[in-house]
């Protein structure tokens, strides 16, 4: 059987793709995986309340605060941008290694999810699901053209039915290696299919380089997306306790000599050669002693 030249071509960048991913799993990381209290920044490529947002870069913070809901604890995680703000309601659950999502709010949008769901189970690996029911009430969805729908969309019995798989992103950070966990909800609102898509892209740190929201029932709307734009907003700063010094340098020093074939978070690379050398301390060391509003 004679192969087209266009389809070799088509086999080997199909295959290149593939090679180029590397296989790998994410342990539950405990409390300190989870960046508790350190800022990132991210931009907004997709918010359909706001469309002026768009390319607008703001703050995430994983807590520290919480918030009683239903008798449970959830760290309240913030997104604020210049007009924009977004709150989303996450637990960690250390007897199960999970992490479950309660609420989320972006805007004027509220998204109530009772009972809470698990947005992660780690361990994390590609071709891993997990299924669980629940409910959804949506209040205040902002529908191009149309405006804010007045009353609150609830919808039973809906099925979440998550899938990780593996993906190589780019974003302003960088690229990265990824597991993407998507998760699908599905239900009848008044008789209506409602599907609801919520995408997470984490890295080998457990960082999240991407996320978003989307309706694809009854009609296709993307409410929500942030891309990582930069993991510290103070990248001298390697472990976020709000001064330049000896502990920062001591994290590069950890990994001095070795090639990275990645971009970590936080990342020793500092001159983004992809090896740890003495440029690398160089470049901290001459910003010792600079103190950040944590």
């Amino acid at each position: 059987m004679r192969i087209s030249k266009f389809t070799l071509l088509l086999i080997v960048f199909t295959l290149s793709i593939f090679s180029s991913l590397e296989a790998f799993e994410i342990q539950f990381p405990g409390e300190n995986g989870f960046f508790i209290g350190k800022p990132m920044i991210y931009v907004i490529t997709a918010n359909s309340n706001d469309d002026k947002t768009i390319g607008q870069e703001g703050t995430f913070v994983f807590g520290p605060d919480k918030v009683n809901i239903g008798g449970a604890e959830y760290y309240d995680c913030t997104f604020g941008s210049e007009s924009n703000g977004s709150h989303f309601y996450l637990g960690i659950d250390y007897a199960n290694k999970s992490l479950t999502q309660k609420s989320i709010k972006f805007g004027q949008t509220k998204l109530e999810i009772n009972p809470a769901v698990s947005l992660l189970k780690y361990p994390l690996f590609p071709g891993q699901k997990w299924s669980e029911k629940t409910s959804l009430v949506a209040e205040n969805v902002v529908i191009p053209g149309l405006g804010m729908i007045p009353t609150a969309l609830r919808v039973d019995n809906v099925k979440a039915e998550t899938l990780v798989s593996a993906q190589v992103i780019s974003s302003p950070a960088g690229t990265f290696n990824t597991l993407l966990v998507e998760t699908t909800y599905t239900g009848n609102m008044i008789g209506i299919p409602m599907t609801l898509i919520q995408r997470t892209w984490l890295n080998e740190d457990n960082v999240v380089i991407k996320r978003n929201f989307e309706f694809t029932k009854p009609s296709k709307l993307m409410l929500y997306e942030i891309v990582l734009s930069k993991p510290n907003p103070n990248p001298y700063d390697l472990n976020w306790d709000g001064i330049v010094n000896i502990l920062d340098l001591m994290y590069i020093a950890k990994f001095f000599g070795k090639s990275l074939q990645r971009t970590m978070i936080p990342n020793p690379d500092m001159d983004n050669n992809s090896l740890v050398d003495l440029s690398d301390l160089r470049l901290v060391g001459t910003h010792l002693g600079e103190t950040y509003k944590k």
